[in-house]
């Protein structure tokens, strides 16, 4: 029994992981949209589906006229139908709000539930309450409703599971518990089917998962320097937009350009590889000194560029700019050997001097360089 047991809680950590649990943090809220758009767009066909089983199945009961099974549950399920329908309707062409559709989500998921424990509830009344001929349609019309609804739900896999548990549980064990051979082997069928499409809905829940891993790789990819990891050229020209677009009146973005000074020499001296080692270094300094930052770049090179907002603090980004400079001019080691490089840098503020980017770089640029030229003076 405790083996059973044991093989039973493993099963189920399985199906967990299997229909959202292990989908890794990167892609969810991409998972969370994508699953949001194809509920919505198969809303419709589901419903309209329900809505055509349910009447089909009133009319193919026979008997007398019972107020529940032809009058009843079929108007409660087409009512439901439709106002769903409608509610979906409203949704499509909205933008994307994750908590929105995290919510709707969710209430999808709980109403697949509440429909299939009403149609497995209707289905086992209906088998033991009419006679032997008509006894097993009431399940063979629960199925075709719950494999619709799965196929339809698919790309929402706990919801469609879900689903297929409370619709078709309790009628699968009453088909093989009957007393008639045809009846049990139609339950038996039916359980296989069940379990072939369960199959069905985890695997392809696994390959959409697996392709928005891909195209997340391939975005990282694209958008980010190989060398250092920190976001390169394109990424930190669409950064800026954004910003821009998304500034207000009384906002700025500060860019911060740096040049490392020294490292043309130690790339000389010391090899490429330590040349390597001093830029990924640098890269992890400024992460660590400039959290929060929305943008931290390497423009090629030994360039490296910062956005960040601003309320006009001054005196913030002036100790930020020194602490930079203090960070990048610790000793850097390689194979044992301590190298020294030390940056210049120069700061640009949108709007103010400049409306464009390339304003702004230009801007910064003359910063950096008769910063670059003092030092050199001096020394």
């Amino acid at each position: 029994m405790r083996r059973i047991l044991r093989q039973c809680r493993v099963f189920g950590k399985r199906l967990l992981k299997a229909t959202g649990c292990a989908v890794p943090a990167a892609i969810h809220d991409d998972l969370t949209l994508m699953q949001h758009d194809r509920i919505g767009a198969l809303i419709p066909v589901l419903y309209f589906t329900i809505a055509t089983i349910a009447i089909v199945a009133s009319a193919a009961s026979g008997g007398g006229f019972d107020p529940i099974y032809h009058l009843i549950l079929p108007s409660g399920f087409i009512a439901m139908g439709a106002y769903r329908c409608l509610v979906w309707y409203r949704r499509k062409g909205l933008p994307g709000d994750l908590v929105k559709a995290r919510r709707h989500l969710k209430s999808t998921t709980l109403i697949a539930w509440g429909l299939g424990l009403i149609g497995a509830l209707w289905t086992l009344d209906a088998f033991y309450a009419t006679i032997e001929a008509r006894r097993v349609l009431a399940p063979i019309f629960i199925f075709m409703l719950t494999f619709s609804a799965g196929i339809c739900l698919s790309s929402l896999p706990r919801a469609a599971i879900g689903l297929m548990v409370t619709a078709l549980f309790a009628p699968t064990v009453a088909m093989i518990l009957s007393t008639d051979a045809g009846i049990r082997a139609m339950g038996i069928s039916l359980m296989i089917v069940s379990w072939l499409m369960t199959g069905f809905i985890i695997h392809n829940f696994a390959q959409t998962v697996s392709s928005l891993k891909l195209r997340r790789k391939l975005q990282t990819l694209a958008e980010s320097d190989a060398l250092t990891g920190l976001a390169n050229r394109r990424a930190f020209d669409a950064k800026f937009e954004e910003m821009a677009a998304a500034c207000q009146s009384d906002d700025q973005i500060v860019l911060t350009m740096i040049d490392l000074d020294g490292f043309k020499y130690a790339n000389d001296q010391h090899g490429h590889p330590a040349g390597d080692a001093i830029l990924i270094e640098v890269a992890k300094r400024l992460q660590k000194t400039c959290v929060g930052a929305p943008c931290i770049a390497r423009l090629g090179g030994d360039e490296f560029a910062i956005l960040s907002n601003s309320r006009g603090d001054a005196a913030f980004h002036q100790k930020q700019k020194e602490a930079i400079r203090a960070v990048i001019r610790l000793p850097h080691l390689w194979e044992s050997r301590q190298i020294m490089v030390s940056a210049s840098l120069g700061i640009a503020t949108y709007p103010e001097n400049g409306q464009s980017l390339s304003e702004l770089l230009k801007c910064s640029d003359q910063a950096l360089y008769a910063e670059k030229s003092k030092r050199q003076r001096a020394g």
